[in-house]
């Protein structure tokens, strides 16, 4: 076999397999999105009140960096809506203007209303993180600081702001905006019934389940501060 040929043997060669590599690296590439689509759409199902997303990675090299920065924030807002979850239904809250609670803390009341402030202030610093955890620029930064390439940054950046995602982030931020006034309103409502009784602890009396008032104008403000409450509960 001549030289010449032998060359263009090899060259033939050569060009066989950057195809066959070029293929193969389509093929993975194209299987590594499908298999990260996938799990991203399992992801979906979850219920972000009581599931939690650290899921194992089901994707390898730079595409399972993709899917753990994902995983990542998912699970890290999925436990701050967990425990803001476990505030709002604080059973402790429930009872605060119980007759039980009046014979516990009352007439002072300094342990509940202590409770009610400091609640308060948690409160409102959980939904203020979990605000500023739905900003784009926050949500970006889950993916910023594990690469820097522009390819996985963009599928990063797809993934997590598709219509349906963005749609779920926009309805949250407008949930956490009406929790937040309806959870004020309730402690603050809360603290005026037991601040009024504070301040007229002379002038009522528990009475065998029963909280009685010196006069009806002491009665009706007491029952008019009680309905605030409720309907601020029922909103």
């Amino acid at each position: 076999m001549s030289s010449r040929k032998k060359l263009l043997y090899i060259f033939g060669f050569i060009i066989l397999d950057a195809f066959l590599l070029v293929g193969f690296l389509v093929i993975r590439d194209a299987t590594s999105i499908n298999k990260l689509k996938k799990e991203i759409n399992e992801l979906t199902k979850l219920d972000v009140t009581s599931d939690r997303f650290n899921r194992s990675i089901q994707t390898s090299g730079k595409y399972a960096v993709v899917e753990e920065s994902i995983k990542d924030y998912l699970d890290g807002y999925a436990i701050e809506v967990q425990d803001l979850g476990t505030l709002i239904h604080d059973p402790k809250l429930t009872k605060v203007l119980s007759y039980e609670n009046y014979e516990k803390d009352g007439p002072e009341f300094n342990e509940s209303i202590a409770y009610l402030e400091e609640s308060r202030e948690l409160f409102n610093d959980k939904i203020d993180g979990l605000l500023y955890d739905l900003e784009e620029e926050q949500i970006m930064n889950h993916i910023h600081e594990r690469i820097d390439d522009s390819y996985y940054v963009g599928l990063y950046q797809d993934l997590m702001f598709d219509d349906s995602m963005k749609g779920e982030l926009d309805q949250s931020k407008e949930l956490f905006q009406r929790t937040r006034t309806k959870m004020n309103n309730i402690y603050d409502s809360s603290l005026e019934v037991l601040n009024f009784l504070k301040t007229y602890q002379g002038s009522w009396e528990l009475d065998n389940g029963t909280i009685k008032f010196q006069n009806d104008e002491l009665l009706e403000y007491y029952n008019s501060l009680v309905s605030k409450v409720e309907v601020r509960k029922d909103e």
